[in-house]
């Protein structure tokens, strides 16, 4: 018996062109070469005329994305080192955008060895995104004509490639640097104080001896000898000179360029505008750079080195020059450390007496034992003139920031847990005996402590003195002087401590001395001067731990001379947080995992959930959070914990449990015992 069947369908046209995808967003990237380029025609047309072009094809202008960040950029560099690319890269590989159009294909590429290509046309056909340029729409997924798709772009890029290798570099700019060799000016900015003069021949004829030559252009050179003037009269203070431009000027001409002879050229490539007054001024940059171009002094330069000497005339004295030189630059005119360097120390030291408030009471007592590689590591003190109080500050072997904490705050907390100590201690022959016995004997233990740490830092300077010997990088030199100098410094340091600890008898001193008196210190505490209760706290403990328990709690140890500790947390005040290595770790962990929203929020309670998605943009996302995120969300970005159902259910938890103290029980030895117990209440 036969088996029908239905007909086969007629097969899809493998020629037809496929419908563009105008049901998904397009891209339109943007890229020029140079700085001077931008504004060009060339502008126009990849920036105006490709989205009229879009509209015209069927998108709608919301679901167009302009990419205009490369401006400036070369197409040689890597899509990582370019803005820009890099953002489509990522709209690409997220699935965001069905198409990218742009005004050729040497915008997207000018890659000669063809890999940063084939990594872009490898991401567009995995995601189906179409590539267009005026001329051609590439389909790199088309069932017959991707191949040849594929191959057509790569010959495109090849050639983009080829004409700056060959062409470009080769040739245009070998005239070029022939040229500039030559000391003559070849395209390049026009340092501001001068035009060139473009004249071949004289008025009467003759060879014009200046041609391409710089030469002093009187409105401009008296602006760049008055920013000199002015630096010398500020002191060689930097910030001073620019803040003072700002403020008060000279400020550039509007119209330099239209003040220019015929036959001469100059560059009106001025930009920046002050905050204050909106006229034209010198970037901050640019004044640095201004203050030590040689150009000002006759010099000229070709690839950072001086080719022709007394090229041209100067229009700033030499030994004016010379001073902001040596001020603000640290190689001389061979790129060799600069013997004359003096820069300008823009830190004042302020007097102690005009501090708020008092120095910490602690200071050379808090340490960490939280830093790999160190036992302990010790906090130094530091005054913040902006918050007007003293803060305690950790630093790892690179000189790095590990965390900060106010001094008030830690010192409130060892007095109260110092003065619980006395309180508890109980006026006994047997146990001053002890505690006499106990200091004596950790006495010679922080000794061998320091003592240690002495060999360690001798020996990290005979290894530096080593490496002295084989580098010869300049920064390298540099930073193994430093760290040999803080080396010295910490020698010294230890020695005194060690000079101190020779015997037990401070210590000693102080507890005998305190033990008549010991009653009225606990009764007038609050008058106690801070240098005496530092002294009770060496007599009776070793040093202060504070330890980081979370980006907003902190802990207080009380390491006491009988071996005992005491402990107390608090938790940092304020929405301005420290955001440590292990914080910004953790985050990245949590948001790349997609773990919840509310349980990122709690992990960061101060902050909103704005605040913590642009932190994530800034050090992980390239500026972009939601492209890397895709947990589940259920608060507006304003929320802080606080706010959420789950913050506002474990508070209505705690609340259902009440904490009564009971009276405190003291050990003989000075030991805390439990002081709270905690009834549930029905």
């Amino acid at each position: 018996m036969p088996r029908y069947q239905r007909l086969p369908k007629a097969p899809v046209d493998p020629y037809r062109v496929a419908p563009l995808p105008v049901d998904r967003p397009a891209a339109v990237y943007y890229r020029q070469s140079s700085e001077a380029q931008i504004g060009n025609i060339s502008t126009t047309l990849q920036t105006v005329d490709m989205i009229e072009h879009l509209l015209k094809l069927g998108w709608v202008r919301d679901s167009i994305y302009m990419i205009d960040m490369d401006a400036g950029i070369s197409g040689t560099k890597k899509i990582e080192d370019r803005p820009g690319m890099s953002l489509l890269y990522n709209y690409i590989e997220h699935d965001r955008i069905g198409l990218v159009a742009a005004q050729d294909v040497d915008r997207f590429f000018r890659d000669v060895t063809m890999i940063q290509t084939n990594i872009f046309l490898d991401a567009c056909k995995r995601k189906n995104v179409r590539v267009m340029t005026p001329n051609v729409v590439y389909d790199f997924n088309h069932p017959t004509m991707g191949a040849y798709h594929l191959k057509m772009f790569r010959e495109e890029a090849q050639r983009a490639a080829d004409f700056l290798e060959y062409h470009i570099k080769g040739r245009l700019h070998k005239s070029r640097d022939y040229l500039i060799e030559q000391g003559l000016w070849a395209g390049r900015t026009i340092a501001l104080g001068y035009i060139v003069d473009m004249r071949r021949t004289l008025p009467n004829g003759e060879r014009n001896p200046d041609w391409r030559k710089y030469i002093p252009f009187a409105p401009g050179a008296d602006l760049v000898l008055a920013y000199f003037e002015l630096f010398r009269e500020k002191g060689r203070n930097f910030q001073a000179t620019w803040e003072h431009i700002e403020q008060h000027g000279p400020f550039i001409p509007d119209d330099l360029a239209q003040q220019v002879p015929e036959g001469f050229r100059i560059e009106n490539w001025f930009r920046y505008r002050s905050n204050i007054t909106g006229r034209i001024m010198p970037s901050k940059s640019g004044l640095h750079n201004l203050l030590t171009n040689v150009v000002y002094i006759g010099h000229w330069v070709h690839k950072q080195a001086i080719v022709c000497w007394h090229n041209h005339e100067p229009i700033v004295p030499e030994d004016l020059f010379m001073l902001a030189f040596n001020s603000l630059s640290s190689t001389d005119f061979y790129g060799e450390p600069n013997a004359h360097y003096i820069p300008y120390r823009p830190w004042t030291r302020h007097a102690v007496e005009e501090r708020e408030c008092a120095p910490p009471t602690y200071s050379g007592l808090v340490f960490s034992d939280q830093i790999e590689g160190y036992e302990l590591r010790r906090y130094n003190s530091v005054y913040n003139h902006t918050n007007r109080n003293y803060g305690y500050i950790l630093h790892d072997e690179r000189i790095e920031v590990q965390m900060t904490v106010k001094a008030a705050v830690v010192d409130e907390a060892v007095d109260k847990m110092l003065l619980e100590r006395l309180e508890a201690t109980t006026i006994d022959e047997a146990i001053w005996q002890q505690a006499l016995e106990t200091t004596e004997h950790s006495g010679h233990s922080e000794k061998r402590r320091i003592e240690q740490d002495i060999r360690s830092a001798e020996r990290s300077k005979q290894t530096i003195l080593d490496n002295l010997k084989a580098i010869s990088n300049p920064s390298i030199v540099k930073n193994l002087e430093a760290s040999y100098e803080a080396n010295e410094r910490e020698i010294e340091r230890l020695t005194a401590e060690v000079a101190n600890l020779a015997t037990s008898e401070h210590y000693q001193r102080g507890l005998l001395e305190a033990r008549p008196v010991l009653q009225t210190v606990i009764t007038h505490w609050e008058q106690v001067a801070g240098d005496k209760r530092r002294e009770l706290f060496e007599a009776f403990a070793h040093r202060i731990l504070v330890r980081r328990l979370d980006i907003l709690n902190r802990e207080v140890i009380v390491q006491w001379r009988d071996g005992t500790e005491t402990r107390r947390t608090f938790t940092r005040a304020g929405k301005r947080l420290f955001w440590s290595k292990h914080d910004l770790q953790q985050l990245k962990q949590m948001v790349e995992g997609n773990v919840p929203q509310v349980t990122i929020m709690r992990a960061f309670p101060l902050l909103t959930w704005q605040d913590i998605q642009k932190r994530y943009a800034y050090h992980f996302g390239g500026g972009s959070f939601a492209l890397h995120y895709a947990g589940e969300k259920k608060y507006p970005a304003h929320f802080t914990y606080a706010k959420t159902d789950e913050a506002r259910a474990e508070k209505a938890a705690q609340k259902s449990v009440s904490i009564s103290p009971s009276p405190v029980r003291v050990g003989c030895a000075g030991q805390h015992h439990n002081r709270n117990s905690i009834r549930a209440v029905d």
